[in-house]
């Protein structure tokens, strides 16, 4: 008999999702990134454009995001 818990485990563990802007892509294959919160990280891929919003996950990008305004709303 399975560990049930294992199992739901299985099906919801997933890495963050984030997105940042494409700062510039690299010669081996990355892609520098400036986040939301400013901090600047390295990923793998270059399928997005330079100055365009990308989705990281898992320390590569996954796909071009959507370029739409956010706002930072403290309660």
């Amino acid at each position: 008999m399975s560990n049930q818990y294992q199992r739901l485990r299985g099906l919801t563990q997933s890495q963050p999702r984030t997105i940042g802007t494409v700062v510039s892509h690299n010669a081996d294959g990355t892609s520098t990134v400036q986040l939301l919160s400013n901090a600047f990280v390295t990923v793998l891929g270059q399928g997005v454009a330079v100055n365009s919003r990308a989705y990281i996950e898992g320390g590569r990008i996954i796909g071009q995001a959507a370029d739409l305004p956010f706002f930072t709303i403290d309660i």
